[in-house]
């Protein structure tokens, strides 16, 4: 089994925490070969996370992605920002078959920021049907902001956080290079950079994984299969079946702290309500001190304190569609059409 994170140097605790959880929880798979795509990770960390994969005889292997990133820069003539939000880590990703070896046919791309807490041999097993060149797990997005994408509007969006890749495949369609003739010739900015490309791009590529193998944090946040289709505009078509989304909040295999919806439980005034979960690895990690993590504070704005309150006190149907109003008015002033703040501010 292949598995590729990509990391900077600030981020490398959050793979070695993911990273353990996956050795853990995988011990049956014979053989499991680490990829991590190295945005300038120091020397220390590097160690760190050779030791964590020397614990359970596994192999880590660190590439260097100057290559890529020398690519990305000649994209900045065109308005193509890799800065900040939009940094370089989360593009790579998307070239990263420029660097890794030609063995490499197929490979499962994890976020730092996960928990992998099952087997993954089903999921690294998929098979995808022939015009298929990724498989991905469909996103907690509101379907408003679909509509500020140039995608078909009847598709699924799909989240970024793990992906399956059959790396043959996506060679053969020379999928990075589409991506890069989408931004230098149609559009060079998204306010999700790497998650819409992959969407607006290659989105009659994708393939639907399960949920349990993407279980994102608005999952936890709306309690109810109800009340996250009311929040997001969702249905069966977009999303998931309610049996499929039961499954998968009994049985999830990767959990993604993804988004804004709790204060994330890497840090000390988390309230995530998976926070003692992500904590039964995180204390038995290499990476864990109590001083570090009682000094790491989370500063909340006025919109995450105010969807937890509603979290809290809200019954979970009332909830979903108060939210649901709320995002859909926000997406509509940030995204949607050419007065839209978004636009604004990156013109």
């Amino acid at each position: 089994m292949n598995i590729i994170y990509a990391t900077d140097d600030n981020y490398a605790y959050l793979a070695g925490v993911s990273m353990e959880s996956l050795f853990i929880n995988n011990r049956s798979t014979e053989v499991i070969d680490v990829y991590i795509l190295d945005d300038g990770i120091s020397e220390a960390n590097k160690n760190k996370l050779g030791l964590i994969a020397q614990n359970y005889n596994r192999k880590v292997l660190f590439i260097d992605v100057q290559t890529i990133s020398e690519n990305i820069k000649k994209l900045t003539s065109v308005g193509f920002s890799y800065e900040g939000k939009d940094s370089f880590t989360a593009y790579s990703r998307l070239f990263m078959d420029d660097v890794l070896p030609e063995s490499v046919k197929k490979a499962l791309y994890i976020d730092c920021d996960t928990l992998v807490v099952s087997s993954l041999e089903n999921a690294y097993n998929t098979k995808m049907p022939d015009d298929c060149v990724i498989s991905m797990v469909v996103d907690c997005t509101q379907r408003e902001y679909v509509k500020s994408l140039d995608m078909e509007q009847d598709n699924s969006y799909y989240n970024s956080g793990i992906i399956l890749f059959d790396i043959d495949r996506w060679r053969s369609c020379k999928c990075g290079q589409l991506l890069i003739d989408h931004l230098q010739n149609v559009r060079s900015e998204y306010p999700l950079p790497d998650q819409d490309l992959l969407n607006v791009v290659l989105g009659d590529k994708i393939n639907k994984l399960p949920l349990k193998y993407n279980v994102q944090s608005p999952n936890f946040m709306y309690k109810t299969y109800s009340s996250i289709c009311s929040a997001y505009g969702l249905d069966e078509k977009h999303y998931y079946s309610k049996e499929d989304w039961a499954d998968a909040m009994n049985s999830p295999a990767i959990i993604h702290f993804s988004g804004a919806s709790f204060i994330r439980p890497w840090y000390f005034n988390s309230n995530h309500p998976l926070k003692k979960l992500y904590l039964k690895y995180y204390k038995n990690n290499v990476y864990y001190t109590e001083a570090s993590y009682k000094n790491s504070f989370f500063k909340s704005n006025l919109p995450t304190v105010v969807r937890y309150l509603m979290y809290l006190f809200l019954p979970s149907n009332i909830n979903g569609i108060v939210s649901g109003h709320i995002l859909k008015r926000w997406i509509q002033k940030q995204y949607i059409g050419e007065n839209a703040l978004w636009y604004q501010k990156v013109k």
